[in-house]
């Protein structure tokens, strides 16, 4: 459903990022092509220090050593530079040859060798590379990282969930200190408590009417509050003469156009003290004025949180996470395995721990034996949003008309699939007498259903967070559940309906209401004014 940019007159940009990037994988090129001359020199000249292991090492580091200096970069760059440059053009050839075209850039070239480095079977690290030299092409990078980590866990999931066991035995906290009073607390958690965690501060913390406490540590902005009425009663009404004493009247020995403060008499001094010790209370939510900004909530629930064992409001508070989970992952028995495009493993194999889920973002995998521990423990309520499986089309032939099969999922020009939902029946036509309800339409009506208001039905708003996952602009990752629900044609010319609706963030929200973010090329039509 995601448009793409076809500015002409950003052509020159494009181009500058296409030399930059034939640059930058020439001087890769040149960087290998260095180091490998300069061991086979050594091999002439020590052939002793050549015919050991760590003598090579030896020379190889000495090679880095002066490479780094050529380009004012420290050892260790230039090490991960040349180890990364060697493994695309051994593992990655038309990856490797994408981004001497320019056609890839090097921040791409370095995700697809991390995704590749976890591959085990050669086959699968070929498919990724065949894959890879496409859509790397055609999406940005935070994309792409999404899409590879797709593609690992379902390629190979015996893998991908040993290493999930790898990571989560490494859960830890630390502490990074940085300078001017501030530090940086770390938390290495299983993705999805760190997505519930986040969920739960960001629900309080955004909430109008939720108090949120101040960090201890934190000054409290307190606006200095008018004296009560009580206390100006006891303000003296005449000024002060040259000894400082109170004075009865004007003449005080002052100018004729000099008004003199006016003090507190002897008996309201205690009043006026005891006030001042009194700190005016800060308000802590957004209705009484919190002036805070999000981040400051959020970080400073967490502060309460950690410090005082729980919120300070006897209001349940409930965290939620987003989890798309396909039929084979709940399911026990051995499935053979698909990689990111829905394609069988060539290789025949068998796996044990079923096909993971994904977060609503597409973003990360979790395994098949988590989420069904999860899903059957009663600590959690469960709520099931079904969503359709997208269905990509086959590439039309140049100056083919563009077709769409019934119930195929239309796509975008940037290749990315568009869902369409066709029921078994019209959704305006009632169930033959007798008939039992169909429960593929019952469970997709909100998708297909058209209502009468602008405004979004929660029911719908999660059916479509779950379907984008993320901002519809280009390259945006915001997560669709940070994101805007709007109309493509704006109501009341363009129905409230799910065809007509997609995920945008704030920022491309306004622009495309500003006229700058053109629609997709497969818009429904307009609904009649």
């Amino acid at each position: 459903m995601q448009v793409a940019l076809t500015d002409p007159n950003a052509e020159p940009l494009r181009e500058s990022q296409r030399l930059l990037n034939r640059g930058q994988a020439e001087q890769l090129r040149l960087l290998v092509g260095y180091v490998e001359s300069f061991l086979r020199e050594v091999e002439v000249t020590e052939p002793e220090l050549m015919g050991s292991t760590r003598g090579r090492a030896t020379a190889e580091s000495a090679a880095i050593m002066n490479a780094a200096e050529a380009l004012g970069l420290s050892e260790g760059q230039v090490y991960t530079q040349h180890r990364q440059a060697c493994f695309a053009r051994q593992h990655l050839p038309r990856v490797w040859g994408a981004v001497r075209a320019g056609d890839v850039p090097i921040r791409s070239l370095v995700r697809v060798i991390s995704a590749a480095e976890r591959l085990v079977s050669p086959v699968h690290r070929e498919r990724l590379d065949v894959q890879a030299a496409v859509y790397a092409v055609t999406h940005r990078p935070a994309r792409l990282t999404a899409w590879l980590n797709r593609f690992v866990a379902r390629t190979e999931p015996d893998q991908h969930v040993q290493r999930c066991h790898r990571s989560h035995a490494e859960r830890g906290v630390w502490l990074e200190h940085l300078e001017d009073g501030v530090s940086i607390l770390h938390a290495m958690l299983p993705t999805l408590t760190a997505e519930a965690i986040k969920n739960r501060l960001v629900e309080v913390a955004r909430s109008p009417k939720r108090d949120v406490p101040y960090d201890p540590c934190v000054a409290k902005p307190a606006p200095a509050p008018a004296a009560p009425a009580a206390l100006r009663a006891e303000v003296h009404p005449g000024g002060f003469d040259w000894l400082g004493l109170p004075s009865e009247g004007s003449d005080d020995g002052s100018s004729a156009d000099w008004e003199a403060p006016r003090l507190v008499s002897a008996e309201g001094l205690p009043k006026v003290a005891a006030a001042a010790m009194v700190e005016p209370a800060a308000p802590l939510s957004r209705a009484a004025g919190d002036p805070r900004t999000q981040a400051q909530r959020e970080a400073d629930l967490f502060s309460s949180w950690l410090l005082n064992g729980g919120a300070d409001s006897d209001i349940a508070i409930n965290a939620h996470v987003g989890i798309l989970i396909e039929p084979e992952t709940l399911l026990v028995d051995s499935v053979r395995p698909t990689d990111a495009t829905g394609a069988i493993d060539a290789t025949g194999a068998t796996h044990s721990a079923g096909r993971p889920a994904w977060s609503r973002n597409r973003r990360h995998a979790y395994p098949a034996e988590m989420i069904r521990r999860i899903i059957l423990s009663p600590e959690h309520q469960i709520t099931w949003t079904p969503v359709p499986r997208p269905t990509a089309l086959p590439a039309s032939p140049p100056g083919a008309a563009p077709t769409t099969p019934p119930g195929a999922a239309p796509t975008t020009p940037q290749g990315v699939p568009r869902t369409r939902i066709e029921p078994s029946a019209p959704p305006d036509l009632p169930d033959p007498p007798g008939a039992s309800p169909d429960p593929l339409r019952i469970a997709l009506e909100p998708l297909v259903r058209v209502y009468e208001s602008r405004f979004v039905p929660k029911l719908l708003r999660r059916a479509i967070e779950f379907r984008d996952g993320t901002c519809q602009a280009p390259g945006c990752m915001v997560a669709a559940e940070h994101c805007d629900i709007d109309h493509q044609i704006p109501w009341p010319h363009g129905e409230t309906t799910a065809s007509n609706l997609w995920a945008l963030c704030r920022k491309h929200h306004r622009l495309k209401t500003a006229g700058f973010l053109d629609l997709p090329a497969d818009r429904p039509p307009s609904a009649s004014p």
